[in-house]
C-alpha cells in the first residue's frame, strides 16, 4: 500500500500512506496498535514496581501483589502475567470487577461517555459467563449494589 504516491503542493512525491498509517489501519480490534497496547498495559507493572518499594504495614503488605493482578482474567487471558484463577488473589479478582465498572461508567473521560449502570452490569455478567471474572463476586457486586456508593456524594 505504501507504493502509491501523490505529488504535494511543492511537486514532491510522497507516499499516500506512511508505514505508521498502514499499521494503524490494519488494527483488527479496537484502535490501538500492538505497541500502543503494550505501552498502556505496562501501567500495571509500573504500579507494582512503585508499590513494592513502600514499607507497608503487616496488614497491607500484599497491596503491591493485589494491584499487580487486577487485570488478570480467570481463564489466563489477562495481563501482565497471564495468570489463571487459582493464581489470582481474591482481592485482585474483586479489584478487577471494581476497575472494569469504574472504567465503563466514568463520565469524565475525554475519549468516551460513561455507560449506564444496567449496561455495565450486563457486561460484567457476560465477562463472568466467559470465565474472565469470578461469577460469584460479580453476583455479589450486583446484589449488594457495591457500586451505589459512587452514585451519591461522599460525606466529609
Amino acid at each position: 500500500m505504501t507504493h502509491y504516491q501523490y505529488r504535494d503542493v511543492d511537486g514532491q512525491y510522497r507516499p499516500l500512506l506512511t508505514p505508521e498509517e498502514v499499521e494503524q489501519l490494519m488494527v483488527h480490534r479496537g484502535n490501538l496498535t500492538e505497541l500502543e497496547r503494550q505501552s498502556i498495559q505496562s501501567h500495571v507493572t509500573h504500579t507494582y514496581e512503585f508499590l513494592k518499594r513502600i514499607p507497608w504495614t503487616q496488614e497491607l503488605q500484599n497491596v503491591p501483589i493485589i494491584a499487580y493482578g487486577h487485570h488478570e482474567k480467570l481463564d489466563g487471558s489477562g495481563y501482565p502475567r497471564g495468570l489463571k484463577e487459582t493464581d489470582i488473589p481474591i482481592q485482585s479478582q474483586i479489584m478487577a470487577i471494581a476497575d472494569i465498572y469504574d472504567a465503563l461508567t466514568a463520565g469524565d473521560r475525554p475519549y468516551k461517555s460513561g455507560l449506564p449502570v444496567a449496561r455495565v452490569l450486563k457486561i460484567l455478567q457476560q465477562e463472568a459467563a466467559h470465565n474472565k471474572l469470578n461469577p460469584e463476586l460479580v453476583e455479589l457486586f450486583e446484589q449488594r449494589q457495591v457500586f451505589a456508593i459512587l452514585e451519591r456524594p461522599l460525606k466529609n
